[in-house]
């Protein structure tokens, strides 16, 4: 009688495997057999779109430009929106340009803008220590140039008491240009570059505090309907 209940039993067994087997054979498709954890299994991703990481013009550069510049931007052809490349934040910049010892240091950028990503330059905005300096009596001189590859300059004494030299007296410039293919007024480089250099002499305690003009006394607004 024990051996008959063995392979009773075995039986039985046998049965309910087979009964899983069935049940998870006829469920698979829809949920699984093996109790996986459901967050290991694979997500759809989706692509990118050729619109990913666009901003409005008026939200590019840290909200450098204002309406009337990010207005001059969009017209007669520019676009709405703008790719603004990563570059370092003005802290990291100032840091740097504080550890540059060299009176001529290579441009660090603070403002990369494309029309999409890894697409056609629209603007940039660099920063660099040069051994030039503004005339005598002058903090600050902004300069007009002519053609998107050089489209304004400005000079900002800023001496910070190191890597001076003596060749002129130990003043350090820093020099802020500007690439612009949107083709945006004088005056409106004149506002992105004293902009923009307000905010990295504030963090680098220039030895004089620059005296910055007023963009429209250095570059007059256009007339209307004019560049």
């Amino acid at each position: 009688m024990e051996l008959t209940g063995e392979i009773v039993h075995r039986k039985f067994r046998l049965a309910l495997g087979r009964l899983a087997a069935l049940v998870c054979a006829s469920v698979v498709a829809v949920t699984g057999c093996g109790g996986g954890d459901e967050s290991e299994a694979p997500k759809p991703t989706s692509k990118p779109t050729a619109n990913s990481g666009l901003v409005p013009v008026a939200q590019a550069c840290d909200g450098l430009f204002d309406e009337a510049i990010a207005k001059e931007a969009r017209e007669p052809n520019g676009p709405g929106k703008v790719y603004p490349v990563k570059t370092e934040s003005t802290g990291h910049v100032a840091k740097a340009l504080r550890e540059e010892s060299a009176r001529r240091s290579t441009p660090e950028d603070l403002c990369t803008l494309t029309d999409k990503a890894e697409g056609k330059e629209l603007l940039a905005i660099t920063v660099a220590w040069t051994p030039h300096s503004p005339p005598s009596g002058q903090s600050v001189r902004y300069t007009t140039t002519v053609g998107p590859e050089d489209a304004g300059r400005l000079l900002v004494t800023c001496d910070i008491g190191s890597g001076g030299g003596t060749e002129s007296g130990g003043d350090r410039s820093l020099e802020f240009a500007m690439r612009d293919y949107f083709t945006i007024s004088d005056h409106s480089h004149a506002k992105l570059l004293i902009a923009s250099a307000k905010q990295i002499t504030s963090q680098l305690d220039c030895r004089e505090n620059p005296e910055y003009p007023d963009p429209k006394d250095v570059a007059p607004p256009p007339k209307s309907g004019l560049r």
